[in-house]
């Protein structure tokens, strides 16, 4: 698809890293929200494509590794939903959290962290600084599963996608780690995507999943390695995956697109030979009827892909 070599140049801009690790980003209004390694936050104006950040601030969810690495936040991938928390302008947001790819009492460390973001603003409305509470915190644990109908959702690292609007939140995982260390199992991995009711995210701290609370759950075959971020978009899971084309080609950029009510993987989109495919790329969000993706190198990258109709044409 020539749009994706050609990316123009007012498609694409850069922000400054203000820690190592750019990792989820979602879109709300004009407003960019760029999450790192550990839990925090940086607001940009997509409008004035600012590199310097409005606001830096910490998740209500931030872990630096209490009480051990595993459980740092990772802060994976994240999207807003349409629930809000009294007169907040901005909606939840629902961010996927963890490092580890074991469990303890409470399920994987991968987990669901319900944040309700405030922004305060200038006279002019533009954000000068903001924080997070942490209202929630999802996760699951495989009790049952061995007498249930469904199969073990994940490896441990699954993602988080939330669909307010008819309250069902999504886990998106494999069989298996999906790196070339795990190459022997390529061919019996696969895509697993289970659905839960979404709980209400004012009624409780704290909700562990186990097998009888899934809702549905389905299987798409498996071809390409090294997850990374997504969000959820009119019945549709976008995903991303890769680290570029410097690591030898082990990792091309891609695009996957799950459709939910079909119960299939709809598109894979190869990105490795576009102009990010050189870079890591990281998670995905919606801006004015665009797809645009975040990289992770020097300084963070975003791109727009353009339309759904230019996503989706031969």
């Amino acid at each position: 698809m020539l749009f994706l070599q050609l990316i123009s140049q007012d498609m694409r801009f850069r922000l400054e890293k203000q820690l190592p690790s750019a990792q989820g980003m979602a879109i709300y209004d004009d407003n960019l929200f760029q999450l790192y390694h550990t839990g925090y936050c940086a607001v940009h104006n997509l409008k004035e494509k600012d590199s310097k950040p409005n606001a830096f601030f910490p998740l209500g969810s931030v872990n630096e590794g209490y009480p051990n690495k595993d459980y740092t936040n990772h802060a994976n991938q994240c999207m807003f939903s349409t629930i809000r928390c009294n007169d907040n302008a901005l909606p939840l947001m629902y961010v996927t959290t963890g490092n580890g790819i074991g469990y303890d009492d409470e399920g994987f460390f991968y987990r669901c962290c319900v944040e309700n973001i405030l922004l305060e603003r200038n006279i002019n409305g533009k954000v000068v600084s903001g924080r997070s509470e942490l209202l929630q915190t999802i996760s699951y644990r495989d009790e049952g599963i061995d007498n249930s109908i469904w199969e073990s959702p994940c490896w441990g690292c699954p993602a988080w996608f939330v669909d307010s609007k008819n309250e069902r939140l999504y886990m998106l995982s494999c069989r298996y780690r999906t790196t070339i260390e795990y190459a022997d199992r390529i061919g019996n991995n696969a895509y697993i995507i289970t659905s839960f009711p979404l709980p209400d995210p004012f009624s409780t701290k704290k909700v562990i999943y186990t097998a009888s609370d899934i809702l549905d759950q389905f299987i798409c075959p498996f071809d390409t390695l090294f997850t990374q971020g997504g969000m959820y978009y009119n019945g549709k899971i976008y995903y991303t995956f890769g680290l570029g084309n410097d690591n030898n080609f082990c990792y091309p950029d891609r695009l996957k697109v799950f459709d939910l009510n079909k119960r299939i993987c709809e598109r894979t989109i190869d990105l490795s030979q576009s102009i990010l495919g050189i870079e890591e790329i990281e998670c995905c969000a919606f801006y004015n009827g665009e797809l645009y993706v975040n990289t992770n190198a020097d300084s963070v990258g975003v791109y727009s892909l353009g339309s759904l109709g230019n996503l989706f044409e031969e």
